[in-house]
């Protein structure tokens, strides 16, 4: 019985690693009060929950004179999708590094778990357009992906807000119920 766990180990060593998109491509706007901020330091991370490597990974972004920020498209090579029971998840988030706002450090423009080794489009949709100010409270947005049978729901946290997107959601919440 050993050996035939040892056979399948390593053949499972021999599959190829695949594509994993483990954050899709951010554009935004930071403001403060409604103005926007110049040279504002913003962090994005993710963590590949269920891989071999748990370790979030981090990058770094500046606001332009405008406010604006965009972060690149995060493709990843994996072989963990490949491996049986794999949990295929990221824990994503884009926060606040800025030393010279200490008091929005733990205020998160983007903080969500997304499911699977695609992007999701709901996610992505919003991700494209992350516009926030300051000083919105952060909320639970809660998006109703219509794709599958049964309707799957995902949850993000954000400062950000999307008034066209979210009234479509509450028409998805009527007709399926709220959470």
């Amino acid at each position: 019985m050993l050996s035939i766990i040892r056979v399948a180990a390593a053949l499972l060593k021999l599959k190829p690693a695949v594509n994993v998109e483990a954050f899709p491509a951010v554009s935004g706007q930071v403001l403060h009060n409604g103005e926007p901020i110049s040279n504002f330091k913003l962090r994005r991370g993710y963590i590949y929950i269920g891989s071999n490597n748990e370790e979030p990974v981090w990058d770094e972004t500046h606001t332009d004179a405008q406010g604006h920020f965009n972060f690149a498209e995060i493709i990843i090579q994996s072989k963990n999708p490949n491996m049986p029971y794999s949990t295929n998840r990221f824990a994503q988030l884009i926060d606040i590094q800025d030393p010279r706002y200490p008091e929005y450090k733990d205020v998160y423009l983007w903080r969500t778990t997304s499911p699977g080794i695609n992007h999701i489009p709901l996610l992505a949709e919003r991700l494209a357009t992350l516009n926030c100010d300051l000083n919105s409270n952060e909320v639970s947005h809660q998006m109703i992906d219509e794709k599958y049978e049964g309707a799957i729901r995902h949850e993000v946290h954000s400062i950000c807000r999307w008034p066209a997107l979210e009234a479509n959601e509450i028409k998805k919440r009527a007709l399926y119920g709220e959470w």
